[in-house]
């Protein structure tokens, strides 16, 4: 199966890095980015995503607002936010609009492997649920 995942940050290196790494680590997985929420909405309302790794602080769209409407359009879609300035009302934040998992920058490449496979591992989980439910 090949997997999709979106990267939305607005530091350019990061977007890079990551995009880098998991097209490196993980096969059939294809890796778009986006600069900014407004961007990354546009990109998921008209392709199918897996995970989105979304930077908490960007310009535009505020990251909170975007995630809500990611899960009302699919609440299967794994979204993993990403910050380098976490506080305890960011994570609260994060659980109550519906986030997946919560990543700190600077993150190492196992932390990275590590969410990622837990994720599409979730994924598949619940696919097989949808499959044996009919």
């Amino acid at each position: 199966m090949a997997w999709k995942v979106l990267i939305v940050d607005d530091e350019p290196g990061i977007r890079e890095v990551l995009k880098d790494y998991i097209e490196m680590n993980f096969e059939h997985t294809k890796i778009e980015t986006a600069e900014n929420a407004d961007i990354a909405l546009k990109k998921v309302t008209e392709d199918q995503y897996h995970i989105i790794l979304l930077d908490i602080v960007m310009p535009g769209l505020d990251a909170f607002e975007f995630l809500r409407k990611v899960k009302d359009l699919n609440s299967l879609i794994q979204v993993i936010m990403i910050t380098g300035n976490s506080t305890m009302e960011r994570v609260l934040e994060s659980i109550e609009a519906g986030a997946d998992d919560y990543l700190l920058k600077p993150f190492s490449t196992k932390e990275i492997e590590e969410i990622l496979k837990c994720s599409f591992a979730k994924i598949e989980r619940w696919r097989n649920a949808f499959r044996n439910s009919f």
